[in-house]
């Protein structure tokens, strides 16, 4: 019976219930998460991060910061805490302080430590040096320093600021004071904002670097004029206390926090992954301070609300990581090979504070999983999205039943009343969902990114950046996405199995509206190609959404039993669609539709090969930067290319199922794919031993 009500979602579509319900959940588990999760809560924890400095290398203030998560996690009942130090390679820094200033009869400080650890950039050299102040303009050319001698001398200069040391220390420049660059539009945009920048560890030629002290847009103009306009030179004074040491000692180390809900079958070994990131600048109060403070009150609340029983103790563990950003998830799999077959999935949180309110463009950013790990987490993912979306907007209809403001809102006491403004997008990588995504891990992970965002890495990324409201919204849909997966039983999977089949059928008819439109579209000479392309795009969509539907049959071995069936359904709409797609080229063209295309000379190629990856996570972390990008192959579709490869597709199948994921996005977002790029693509990754062309 469960499955047939299931069924008759499936036919009703399950989006449009989403949004007055949540069927992945009960209601009354819906109701106590949103009301226990408090985004005031998280934002007392982000008041403690910005407290420090904190970039990945070693760096005292990500020690700090990692202890108070530390403690913090145990506070809030997680059991099997851990705090974890681990290899890396980013040398231990760490700046004590640092001075700038204009010498002379009225003395003038410029930038100091003091005002913000920003104003020094990372990695900069031990100096007391007192020089005149040369402008070099970008700094980055052989014109930039035509006429001008900067030998013993500090350069002021706007362009790249690793090409600038570069260019400046080879000269005999003692220093670096930088700004941002006048002519990019978002810095005039935000002209006081101060950049956090960090300096190459060496020069070009091996050398050891320099100092850079790094100035606002606004401070940066004010100087070069003054340096254009004084009757004698501009002296400063550079005083720099800092050094590649930490109180951890000098071998390059980095942090990870670890804890647990445990769940009441951990036999399953299907645990759900909850991360984000501690390292980032001085404030990071939304990147990602926002993040780890959310994951601290989701552990908070949901372990509670379990002791209190209020909550049914989930069948799978939660498993929380306070991480440093992606290197810390590659070094545990490289140190730990196994690890992952216990991790069922992740969902992520990088940026989830923002105030949307002080620019327009800021959205909340929820990442589908990429092709190759298509997961029934994803439509999860999206019905709590559109549940809470829908919950914490307002429509003209609502005004006539009488509804005050929103639905269902979620409001933190201090936060604003804003609107949810947030989004499902096609997946992207940069944060912490990509280590378990890509090979050889494979474990599907999603992702909570604001963006884009103008505050970014910046002095402007501090606590008034930061909505409660929102962190609560955000904090809110993670605790329901993670509670769902980590109890999913068969009492769920009825539930589970409609958000899937139903959204994949909508997915799998998306694909077909593109290739129809290719079909009437097309010039009469490319008509043939269009239309193999729509038949391989629903093909594609097809293969896509089995990988959700298996997926199901992780639930438990009765979901398991019913897969078959909800396979059949998608293969007889798989049919459907070619047939439509036949039906539209027979009325735009007269003609029954063509064969199968010829195979190019390269796409034989790749038919001929069959990968297999032959590097396991240790190996990946030491050969991964050691991949060539390859020009006109967008950088998410070689990510893309190396997932697929599982020793049984063939190359051809790969870059079928790449260059399809890349049309239906829209070639504006990943670009083209051709077979060639492919090639050269996996014969680099033969040639760095990750993979083997067989």
């Amino acid at each position: 019976m469960r499955w047939r009500l299931a069924a008759a979602l499936v036919l009703l579509g399950s989006q449009g219930l989403a949004a007055q319900n949540l069927p992945v959940l009960r209601p009354e588990h819906v109701q106590i998460i949103s009301q226990e999760i408090s985004g005031d809560a998280a934002y007392e924890h982000i008041r403690f991060h910005t407290q420090f400095h904190k970039p990945r290398g070693g760096t005292n203030g990500l020690w700090e910061v990692a202890r108070y998560f530390e403690q913090r996690a145990r506070e809030a009942g997680l059991v099997d805490v851990r705090l974890i130090r681990q290899d890396a390679s980013n040398p231990p820094w760490n700046a004590r302080f640092a001075d700038l200033w204009i010498t002379g009869t009225t003395p003038e400080r410029l930038a100091s430590t003091l005002q913000t650890p920003l104003h020094l950039a990372d990695h900069s050299r031990r100096a007391d040096v007192t020089a005149e102040l040369v402008d070099v303009r970008a700094g980055t050319t052989e014109a930039d320093y035509a006429g001008k001698e900067v030998a013993g001398k500090v350069v002021l200069a706007h362009g790249a600021v690793g090409t600038v040391m570069n260019e400046a220390t080879r000269r005999g420049a003692a220093g670096v004071v930088w700004f941002p660059d006048p002519s990019v539009d978002r810095n005039l945009s935000y002209p006081d904002q101060v950049n956090w920048v960090t300096l190459p560890v060496q020069t070009a030629a091996g050398a050891p670097g320099t100092f850079a002290f790094i100035l606002s847009l606004r401070q940066g103009v004010a100087l070069r004029n003054r340096v254009a306009q004084a009757r004698e030179p501009v002296r400063v004074r550079a005083l720099v206390d800092a050094d590649f040491t930490s109180t951890e000692g000098e071998r390059p180390w980095q942090v990870m926090v670890e804890g647990y809900i445990r769940g009441t079958e951990p036999g399953l070994a299907q645990d759900v992954m909850l991360t984000a990131h501690l390292q980032e600048e001085k404030f990071s109060a939304n990147d990602d301070g926002s993040g780890i403070a959310s994951i601290l009150e989701i552990a908070r609340a949901l372990n509670r609300l379990i002791d209190e029983g209020k909550l049914p103790r989930p069948r799978r563990n939660l498993r929380f990581w306070w991480l440093t950003e992606i290197s810390s998830q590659r070094q545990y799999f490289a140190d730990n090979p196994d690890a992952h077959r216990r991790m069922w999935v992740n969902v992520n949180q990088d940026m989830v504070g923002a105030n949307q309110a002080q620019d327009v463009m800021r959205v909340q950013n929820v990442t589908r999983l990429p092709a190759s790990r298509f997961h029934f987490l994803n439509d999860v993912t999206e019905a709590v999205v559109d549940y809470m979306v829908a919950s914490n907007n307002y429509e003209l209809a609502q005004a006539q039943n009488g509804i005050p403001l929103y639905p269902r809102p979620h409001f933190a006491h201090l936060g604003t009343r804003h609107r949810f403004n947030a989004k499902m997008i096609f997946f992207h990588a940069n944060t912490d969902h990509v280590p378990f995504n890509e090979a050889p891990i494979g474990v599907p992970g999603v992702t909570f990114t604001n963006m884009p965002d103008f505050y970014i890495h910046t002095s402007d990324d501090d606590l008034w950046n930061i909505d409660r409201t929102q962190l609560g919204r955000n904090a809110a849909a993670v605790a329901m996405i993670a509670y769902a997966m980590a109890s999913a039983d068969d009492r769920s999977a009825p539930a589970l199995a409609a958000e899937t089949v139903s959204r994949g059928m909508q997915r799998v008819a998306r694909n077909l509206g593109l290739g129809l439109s290719w079909v009437a579209t097309a010039e009469e000479s490319g008509r043939a190609a269009a239309y193999h392309d729509a038949v391989e795009q629903v093909r594609y969509a097809a293969r896509r959404e089995r990988r959700a539907i298996g997926s199901l049959g992780g639930i438990s071995p009765a979901a398991q039993r019913m897969v078959p069936a909800w396979l059949a359904e998608l293969d007889r709409q798989e049919e459907q669609a070619i047939r439509d797609l036949g039906l539209q080229y027979r009325s735009v063209t007269g003609r029954a539709a063509p064969a199968a295309a010829p195979r190019s000379e390269a796409e034989a190629r790749l038919a001929a090969m069959r990968p297999a990856l032959v590097a396991g996570p240790r190996e990946f972390l030491n050969r991964r930067g050691q991949l060539s990008n390859v020009p006109g192959l967008h950088g998410l579709m070689a990510f893309e290319v190396l997932n697929f490869v599982d020793g049984r597709r063939t190359g051809l199948e790969i870059f079928r199922e790449v260059a399809a994921q890349a049309r239906e996005a829209g070639d504006f977002y990943y670009g083209v794919v051709r077979p060639e790029a492919v090639i050269q693509y996996l014969e680099g990754a033969e040639r760095v031993g990750v993979v083997r062309l067989r």
